[in-house]
């Protein structure tokens, strides 16, 4: 919406490639979640937290190894390409667009943008710790667990992969737009059906 009103042809480009970079990049991160859910057989996240108790062990990343492993790491890099970082930052690429969809915004309206940025990334970082790392669980099992610990663990978690979202920023290059539509549609799809299919076999032979 911010790129279609700008009236610039950078800020309309930007809008498009953020379009399909979400349609994209929207499948394979649902599948990754899907698996997870197979596993646990709800969508209830406060019964996949309480699923994981028990220690660092019981977490969903180390079980049904490697198909729940492979799952949180290509939810991790589609939840890069939904938020809009690098090396999946194209929407904003300044060496093509200048800034992208935001070229016309400043001031508040440029900080309300990137504070919409921020918040995802901490959702999208949420998702991933209570679905894969635990949730509010502590590592220790018993140890250091309660209320208010639950509290610390999940903020903790949560930041851990938020600060690991913003090391990326400034380690990888960006990737072209082929390059990102070719990741979503040739390489993350196609794993993420292999992951679900490697869960549901699974799980059918553990039933």
């Amino acid at each position: 919406m911010a790129g279609w009103a700008s009236n610039n042809k950078w800020s309309l480009f930007g809008a498009m490639r953020s379009a399909a970079q979400i349609i994209s990049y929207e499948i394979p991160v649902a599948l990754c979640l899907l698996a997870a859910v197979m596993v646990t057989g709800t969508f209830d996240m406060q019964q996949i937290n309480q699923m994981q108790e028990g220690g660092i062990f019981h977490w969903l990343v180390f079980q049904k190894f490697p198909f729940l492993f492979l799952a949180m790491i290509m939810y991790f890099i589609g939840s890069l390409a939904e938020v809009n970082r690098t090396p999946f930052d194209i929407p904003e690429a300044e060496s093509e667009l200048v800034a992208g969809y935001h070229t016309e915004y400043g001031g508040m309206r440029f900080a309300l943008l990137f504070l919409s940025e921020y918040a995802n990334m901490f959702v999208v970082a949420a998702i991933a710790s209570t679905l894969f790392l635990g949730g509010w669980t502590s590592p220790f099992g018993d140890f250091l667990s309660g209320p208010w610990w639950g509290v610390f663990w999940f903020l903790s978690k949560g930041m851990l992969i938020v600060f690991v979202q913003m090391w990326l920023r400034w380690t990888l290059p960006r990737l072209r737009v082929d390059q990102l539509m070719e990741v979503g549609w040739k390489v993350l799809i196609p794993f993420s059906f292999v992951v679900v299919l490697g869960v549901g076999f699974w799980v059918m032979a553990v039933r």
